[in-house]
């Protein structure tokens, strides 16, 4: 309830508002809105646009550090598959059954570590080198200080060769498979080594397997740094399957890191750039805090402050002008109402060319053209039928157009703008159609155009409490008619017919041709009337209208019967609670200036005969 009544507070508000700031607290708000928007979205660009180039920059230095790494490894493992075409080193893995125990003889140990020492001697990261033969004995040389005696005890009972790592040393055939720590029980210090499955080169049978143990520092010294110069930049050495082998770097956050790299659609707080090494198949990875990074974004955002206040600045000056320009017709529109309601009846006003400007345009030029009509009926005295005829016509009641444009203002004020514009434009079309130049008969095409917009200002007014319906051949449009015959009826139907009444509204405007007569029609579903109000209708002309216009059936009546003869007019049909019918019935003369002259002049019903000869239009 609260939230509810904080709502109508703020709608109260707005509405007390003028035009003028209502437009131009929407145009600055929208504005604001859209500044708001436009700085997010750069400033997430720049920092994606960053964290690319940080990831497209580093990916240069790792694939570097993986080729140092490769370089390293390939001259180790060039080392050990030199072995593989000496003679002797062949002899002593190929005469392995005829040893007992788990170890070479003593002399051919000493061979080994004279191929081991080669080895050793040439590369400071390796830790360890182990041979054995297809029969289960095994020769260690340590590079490090680290005695050998654990190493035979262990394997002094049990077969090395039903290791996992022997396994997968088969199916690589003959290809170097590392692992990320020593594969061996006992006898090595921490660290990585690779395995290979050793085949004579001549036959390309097996001869035994090497595993040569190489020390963490050589992953280290691969590395090769970058000019980042972030302080939270940290680097790995991860496996296949993720497992961390080394790492360098914060190691207070290596755990929230390896979370990190697991779970990348949860991370948001480091940023990851890896290779994948040629040699090992292990990814190389560079760490970095995104807000390191996003400190490089800050002369940006900077700078889209300055951009968005300049861009809020014109957009609180252009919100003036707009609004201002926009809400000027209106109040010009406003002051010139004024001035007649006074008594002014010459309107020098100027209007511009927009909707309302027009709408001003439209009523000035019927001020004036009222106010010339009446100085010239005035200053001329014409004869009894024309007085007569320009009394009746400009019986035109001023309330409608009060209440319309008070309609349009509310509209505007509550924020329903296409249905002011729509009903603006209602307004505007009547205004001409009544105006037409000062022409008392026109076409029925354009009587209708009116009828139409008058209803559907009314339809607007009473929030579409009844439905308007036309069915009107089109093969009468061509046709004549006094204006604003239509309007009066429809009012009368509105005010007495529907309004006040439970059910929903009908009205239907039909017209149709018979015998050579035109029969346009205006019926409603309403409450209808008894047969001597329906006498009175058109008789009493001292009758009171309660609503309306005040333009009544008799008004319309006299007005045709003036221009096309007495015998034509209105009919109305009614019953009590059955709703109402009034037609207009009119003579079929085609609309050409020469025939609107004369019946303007009462001078057609000398050729009413000679229209009739004329074939009818299909």
């Amino acid at each position: 309830m609260e939230k509810k009544k904080q709502a109508s507070g703020i709608q109260k508000a707005w509405r007390q508002l003028s035009i003028q700031n209502q437009i131009f607290l929407s145009m600055f708000l929208i504005t604001l809105l859209g500044v708001g928007v436009l700085m997010n979205i750069v400033y997430k660009a720049s920092v994606d646009a960053i964290e690319q180039n940080y990831r497209a920059s580093y990916q240069s230095t790792l694939k570097n550090s993986s080729r140092v790494l490769d370089m390293n490894l390939k001259n180790i493992v060039d080392v050990g598959r030199s072995f593989l075409n000496d003679k002797s080193f062949q002899q002593i893995l190929e005469n392995g059954n005829k040893y007992g125990g788990s170890k070479f003889s003593s002399g051919d140990r000493t061979k080994l570590r004279k191929v081991a020492n080669e080895m050793a001697s040439q590369q400071v990261w390796v830790n360890y080198i182990v041979f054995t033969d297809l029969y289960g004995h095994v020769y260690q040389l340590n590079n490090i200080n680290q005695g050998t005696y654990d190493f035979y005890m262990y394997y002094a009972d049990k077969d090395i060769l039903k290791e996992d790592w022997v396994k997968a040393a088969n199916e690589a055939k003959g290809r170097e498979v590392f692992f990320k720590d020593s594969i061996l029980a006992v006898g090595s210090k921490a660290g990585f080594c690779y395995a290979k499955y050793m085949i004579n080169p001549s036959d390309g049978e097996g001869m035994g397997y090497m595993v040569v143990g190489l020390s963490q520092k050589l992953l280290g010294k691969s590395f090769v740094m970058g000019n980042e110069g972030f302080n939270s930049s940290n680097f790995m050495v991860l496996d296949e399957d993720g497992e961390l082998i080394y790492f360098v770097g914060n190691e207070e956050r290596k755990t929230a890191i390896m979370e990190a790299f697991s779970n990348p659609e949860k991370n948001s707080l480091y940023l990851f750039s890896s290779v994948t090494n040629y040699t090992t198949g292990w990814s190389i990875v560079n760490v970095v805090e995104k807000n390191e990074l996003s400190e490089e974004s800050k002369g940006i955002r900077l700078i889209s402050f300055l951009v968005a206040g300049c861009v809020l600045v014109v957009g609180f000056i252009m919100a003036r002008i707009i609004s201002r320009t926009i809400s000027q017709p209106l109040k010009q529109l406003e002051n010139t109402i004024a001035q007649v309601g006074e008594g002014e009846r010459h309107i020098t006003e100027e209007f511009d060319y927009s909707e309302v400007g027009r709408i001003g345009q439209k009523f000035k030029e019927m001020v004036n053209t009222n106010l010339e009509l009446s100085e010239h009926l005035m200053a001329v005295k014409l004869n009894e039928r024309e007085a007569e005829l320009l009394l009746l016509q400009s019986q035109i009641n001023p309330h409608f157009l009060y209440n319309t444009l008070d309609s349009i203002t509310w509209m505007i004020e509550d924020g329903r703008n296409d249905e002011a514009a729509f009903m603006i434009s209602q307004l505007a079309k009547l205004f001409r159609i009544s105006l037409s130049k000062g022409h008392t008969v026109i076409n029925i095409r354009d009587e209708l155009q009116h009828a139409r917009s008058y209803m559907n200002i009314q339809k607007i007014r009473y929030k579409n409490a009844f439905s308007v319906t036309f069915d009107v051949d089109d093969s009468l449009y061509a046709f004549c008619i006094v204006k604003l015959v239509l309007q009066p009826i429809l009012e009368n139907a509105i005010n007495y017919g529907i309004n006040g009444t439970d059910d929903c509204g009908e009205i239907k405007i039909s017209g149709k041709m018979e015998n050579g007569l035109i029969i346009l029609s205006v019926t409603d579903n309403g409450i209808g009337m008894c047969s001597e109000e329906v006498s009175r209708l058109l008789t009493d002309e001292k009758r009171v209208h309660k609503h309306g216009s005040g333009v009544g059936l008799v008004n319309v009546n006299n007005r045709i019967k003036i221009v096309f003869g007495k015998e034509y007019g209105i009919v109305v049909e009614s019953e009590p609670d059955e709703g109402t019918t009034v037609s207009i019935c009119i003579p079929a003369v085609l609309y050409t200036e020469e025939n609107r002259k004369a019946l303007e002049g009462g001078n057609l019903h000398e050729k009413e005969n000679e229209q009739k000869k004329e074939p009818q239009r299909e």
